[in-house]
């Protein structure tokens, strides 16, 4: 019987809703309309004034860092954007398989591994929100209250348009138009991160949890005492047709995998690229004279991107090693006493769990901790080859 465990995800796609990227099942006949004006204004019109700006600013390092910053965060928002536009049908293949009869497992029982892994997620992503929320009032909300109790200036929150003239930016009305637009526009720009972040590690931890299922599974692939007492070929019948059930969850795990791959491997892929270029001028940011706050911002953006390549490349590795595990699991089930054709099956079988199921992006690089790692270092050589010429 399918279940709802893909309720998980309908704060996501309500979010998506909201800011213009799915539709739903049921869209409003003026929703498309909605969805283009909306990105037209608040993503396209957004990056080609950010693209403008880079070319008419001051070059100047403690200038550079926070334009360049978001504009390589915008390269990753614009592929998010696309993915969840252009890969839907891929999308809604997956969170059907969520519910189909082979992933019910142990969902009806509260204290199961997969109405825990439910709840788990729910909370991570309230969590992940707040924490996000944090971060877009430190850069762009509380800076205000501040400027009006020091009686100083304030700046446009994410890009100073150095293509206006200093009358023009400082301008009354017009400042705050331009602040309340990039406020605005890096607000849902945020919320994509967050939302589809989430539901990309959200669904590597259901095909994560599905894989222990499985393990436990095959592990538990015994007769019971009952069972025992009957006759060779009714046992034999029995463990077939368990073999055959758990090889047919296999199956859909790796459909459900393929999916997730097929679905977010551009994604992932300018995830890592871009991430070691963001962490690297967030770390030369913060080597520079700044302000109190802009350095908070830093600090917390370092840690949440670090955080968002570090999840897939955990979960990734976690992906691989449970896949692999498989094959342990089949030794420890009864398969000794068992037909020519129930080993011939559990052969074959092993022969393809030996291979490990791989998440990568755009199938260049894998999503494990060494792939995280990697990232890390090459930013840091970055960085370090930044200063080094700084200071020559």
């Amino acid at each position: 019987m399918p279940t709802d465990q893909s309720k998980m995800f309908n704060k996501n796609f309500t979010i998506y809703k909201i800011f213009g990227i799915w539709s739903g099942n049921h869209p409003w006949k003026y929703y498309k309309y909605y969805s283009l004006v909306y990105l037209f204004v608040t993503f396209v019109c957004f990056n080609l004034l950010l693209t403008l700006n880079l070319f008419y600013m001051p070059r100047q390092m403690e200038l550079l860092i926070g334009e360049v910053i978001f504009f390589f965060t915008e390269i990753t928002v614009g592929t998010k954007i696309c993915t969840m536009l252009f890969m839907r049908n891929k999308l809604i293949v997956a969170i059907k398989l969520i519910d189909c009869d082979e992933f019910v497992g142990d969902y009806e029982n509260k204290e199961g591994i997969l109405c825990k892994t439910n709840m788990g997620y729910r909370l991570t992503w309230k969590v992940y929100i707040v924490f996000a929320n944090v971060v877009y009032a430190i850069q762009v909300v509380i800076p205000i209250f501040l400027n009006v109790l020091r009686e100083t200036k304030s700046e446009l929150p994410v890009s100073k348009y150095y293509f206006l003239s200093d009358e023009q930016r400082e301008s009354g009305v017009l400042f705050w138009i331009l602040y309340l637009y990039q406020g605005i526009a890096i607000y849902g720009h945020m919320m994509y991160n967050v939302n589809i972040d989430s539901l990309i590690a959200g669904l590597l931890i259901i095909a994560i949890v599905q894989l222990r299922l499985l393990n436990k599974n095959f592990r538990n692939l015994k007769l019971s005492e009952e069972e025992r007492k009957l006759s060779y070929e009714i046992q034999d019948k029995i463990q077939m047709t368990r073999l055959n059930k758990l090889l047919k969850h296999y199956e859909v795990i790796l459909n459900f995998c393929d999916t997730v791959q097929d679905t977010f491997s551009v994604t992932l892929f300018f995830i890592f690229g871009v991430a070691s270029i963001i962490i690297c001028m967030v770390m030369c940011g913060l080597v520079v004279p700044s302000s109190i706050e802009f350095r908070v911002f830093l600090v917390m953006y370092l840690f949440s991107m670090t955080f968002v390549i570090f999840v897939p490349g955990y979960l990734g590795t976690q992906l691989s090693y449970e896949s692999k595990e498989l094959v342990t699991a089949t030794y420890n089930s009864e398969w000794i006493p068992r037909s020519e054709l129930f080993k011939r099956s559990l052969k074959l079988f092993r022969e393809r769990a030996a291979t490990p199921i791989v998440i990568s992006g755009l199938k260049m690089f894998p999503l494990t901790l060494s792939t995280f790692v990697s990232i890390m270092k090459t930013a840091y050589s970055f960085f370090t080859l930044i200063r080094t010429v700084q200071e020559e």
